[in-house]
């Protein structure tokens, strides 16, 4: 039974323990400015707390009537609350609310966006770690023949100190990849505090650079999304909707009924009305309007601004993702040139031949490599910044970029 105990607390540590890349992306929908968004909206979801009542003013008055304490008036005063304004005041807030959500779309892209540049770096600085690992191991081999080469003609005192400086070097540079690995753990910890007690494993490898191809290029055959620049041109029509607003803000008039019973005493009626209409021939308000236009027209020009970024900026991040998958290329080429094996069986048929040749040449294939990984990491930011001004991270429901199958962000 007690064995029983263990393999059930082991599986499920194995289960619960680990940190997955679609739980990750998950989390960015708690990130405080999302649940702010999401206050506001259930604030404003009732249209009470902003519809005009139909009366702007009630007032109860009274007179006393040439200061006789037998003569006193009393009038109930009502101001009717001016129809456009009514209008247009319900047209702010739903503007409002539908600004609210675009910004929340905004706000999530900028979470999704640093979340996935942490998994990439996350998997870039695993990766580095174990090529720095190997080129530093690769020299102690060198170095271990170099010592067995001593009183052979193989042996150059100045290639074995030069060797033995190579590998304090590696040693440096494999404790500083160390240090960046940390440190993205410690981003990740930030983003996702369960990671303080739980291992990271995004459970796949990332999408290959072909596949980023064949993505990128279905994408640009379609239309962008239009989330920033959406947004933008919303910010217009609230600014439109202010104008109408402060264009409407006039008392319409005043309806007011009047008692004086006084007059009964006189055998006349207690009761009169008054009515007062506002003639809208002069506008106080023209100062707010100017400053609402201008805001209007600031509005206008950065949604035109935004709409010819977008397009920009996507060409932009598409070319610079073909420029480095072609250097990638080039250097996968030049790694798989280097065949070991194939270079190992020739050096052992030449005569005399040096044993370290082959570990030098396999230390150059890890430095080709470590190149690679480098420009594999530059390559999924590109694929992400065109994501990004394609509009799609934040696409509901969401879908996980970083996997060849594109599969939906879901709680793992």
């Amino acid at each position: 039974m007690r064995w029983f105990f263990l393999l059930l607390v082991g599986v499920s540590t194995h289960s619960f323990g680990q940190v997955a890349m679609g739980d990750f992306l998950q989390a960015a929908f708690n990130e405080p400015a999302l649940k702010s968004f999401q206050a506001q909206q259930e604030f404003l979801s009732s249209k009470k707390v902003y519809r005009l009542a139909p009366i702007q003013r009630l007032e109860f008055r009274t007179e006393s009537n040439q200061l006789d304490r037998t003569r006193q008036d009393y009038a109930l005063r009502i101001n009717p609350a001016n129809p456009w304004e009514m209008k247009y005041t319900n047209r702010y807030f739903k503007t409002y609310q539908e600004l609210l959500q675009l910004d929340r779309d905004r706000t999530l892209k900028e979470s999704l966006l640093v979340r996935y540049e942490v998994i990439i770096s996350w998997v870039y600085y695993q990766e580095l770690l174990t090529l720095r690992a190997e080129d530093k191991k690769a020299t102690e081999n060198l170095l271990g023949i170099m010592e067995g080469q001593r009183f052979s003609t193989f042996f150059d005192a100045e290639d074995y100190v030069e060797l033995k400086l190579d590998q304090v070097e590696k040693s440096i540079e494999l404790e500083e990849t160390r240090f960046e690995a940390d440190n993205e753990r410690s981003r990740v910890e930030a983003l996702f505090p369960g990671a303080r007690t739980q291992s990271i494993d995004w459970l796949e490898p990332l999408i290959t650079v072909d596949r980023i191809s064949r993505v990128v290029d279905s994408l640009m055959q379609t239309e962008p999304r239009s989330g920033e620049t959406a947004y933008r041109e919303m910010q217009v029509d609230l600014a439109a909707s202010e104008w109408n607003l402060e264009k409407s803000n006039i008392n319409v008039g005043f309806l007011q009924t009047e008692y004086q019973p006084w007059r009964l005493d006189q055998g006349q009626r207690p009761w009169s009305i008054s009515l007062g209409v506002t003639i809208p021939i002069f506008n106080p308000n023209k100062g707010d309007m100017a400053q609402r236009k201008l805001e209007m027209l600031e509005a206008q020009g950065e949604a035109d601004a935004a709409r010819q970024q977008q397009q920009a900026n996507r060409q932009l991040s598409r070319e610079k993702l073909q420029s480095l998958v072609s250097r990638y290329h080039e250097i996968q080429s030049l790694t798989d040139e280097l065949n070991i094996g194939k270079l190992a069986t020739t050096v052992q048929q030449i005569q005399d031949s040096n044993p370290g040749a082959v570990v030098r040449v396999q230390s150059n294939q890890i430095q080709l490599k470590i190149l690679a990984a480098r420009l594999k990491r530059e390559i999924h930011l590109a694929y992400l910044e065109f994501l990004s001004y394609s509009e799609l991270l934040q696409q509901q429901p969401l879908i996980n970029y970083l996997t060849s199958s594109l599969k939906p962000v879901t709680a793992e």
